[in-house]
């Protein structure tokens, strides 16, 4: 199966993507998984970000869910956990691995999310879900996550994230930086619930 995969992309027209910066993992609890996700990569700070407003569609319906959101760094690579809360049929809940929690996605940052949606629809790859993130301290963060499970065995997230007006990507500088903007809190901190 896995030949037949590659034999299907020889010809075909591959977008030219970023490298990947984050590797996505679905959690039942936040900060268990941030304990957890701690001793097995080493990963010491976990932020939360803010999150004042969450919109969402999957498969192109407005759907009723919230997430609770805690990223951490290993070496230049995010690791996102994702904790989500509500019962509409949602990429979270169709895509967490066998054991329900685990690896869901690998994410990209684009400069301009719509023109990179274009790119990947003609080449016959449609979002499955899209949403927008709104922080407390004002930057945004749009997403889609691209229905490529059939083609490459995996889901594949194109992020686009800004701050102070400029697409500055998430270094963890920027992550950092939230502590003071209002935009994250530390996963200690951090309240839980529905976002």
């Amino acid at each position: 199966m896995f030949e037949e995969r590659v034999k299907n992309l020889a010809g075909i027209d591959v977008p030219d993507l970023p490298p990947i910066c984050q590797i996505g993992m679905v959690v039942p609890d936040l900060k268990e998984g941030a304990r957890f996700y701690r001793m097995l990569l080493g990963i010491s700070k976990w932020y939360c970000p803010v999150i004042k407003e969450f919109s969402c569609r999957f498969r192109g319906r407005p759907i009723d869910i919230s997430v609770d959101i805690a990223v951490g760094y290993s070496g230049k690579t995010q690791v996102e956990l994702i904790q989500y809360h509500g019962s509409d049929d949602n990429i979270y809940r169709a895509h967490p691995g066998e054991a329900g929690f685990g690896f869901h996605h690998f994410g990209v940052v684009v400069g301009n999310l719509e023109k990179s949606l274009e790119t990947m629809s003609s080449l016959g790859i449609a979002p499955l879900q899209e949403g927008t993130l709104t922080y407390a301290g004002g930057g945004t963060t749009r997403f889609a996550y691209l229905d490529t499970m059939a083609k490459a065995g995996m889901i594949l997230e194109l992020i686009e994230t800004k701050a102070f007006g400029f697409n500055l990507g998430m270094p963890r500088w920027l992550v950092s930086l939230g502590r003071i903007t209002g935009d994250t809190v530390s996963v200690e901190a951090f309240k839980g619930g529905r976002s």
